[in-house]
């Protein structure tokens, strides 16, 4: 099942609160069944003057960090989504967006209340410039 629809709404979110100066981070979580996968973290990092993902990759028994560009979180989100992982948030500074599958492995997109009061500081300090 492809859930295209819901990650092109998180990315062009994810999008604007880079632009903004908003985003505080990323991250899927609540895997089906035991994995060795348990989460998924993206925060901002500048690389060459470009401002980049660190996404950190948490296993039962290590992380591992890889720096990918903004672009490759759709392909990211589309790879883990459903497999094996149920939720995706985009945590910001105005609001939290969240993807849930349901056990159908139904979508739904849920707007909240902002859990983070500060958006990541390497973001805001990449703005500045």
């Amino acid at each position: 099942m492809s859930y295209s629809e819901q990650i092109n709404f998180i990315y062009e979110h994810l999008k604007t609160s880079l632009s903004n100066g908003t985003f505080a981070k990323l991250t899927l979580g609540k895997t089906i069944g035991k994995t060795e996968l348990t989460n998924i973290y993206f925060r901002t990092i500048v690389e060459n003057d470009a401002l980049k993902l660190n996404v950190t990759f948490r296993y039962l028994s290590e992380e591992i960090i890889e720096i990918k560009p903004i672009e490759d979180v759709v392909m990211l989100l589309n790879q883990y989504l459903n497999n094996p992982f149920l939720t995706v948030i985009l945590f910001t500074t105005e609001k939290d967006i969240l993807i849930k599958l349901n056990k159908k492995r139904i979508a739904t997109i849920t707007e909240m209340d902002n859990t983070f009061k500060n958006a990541d500081p390497v973001l805001l300090e990449y703005l500045k410039k």
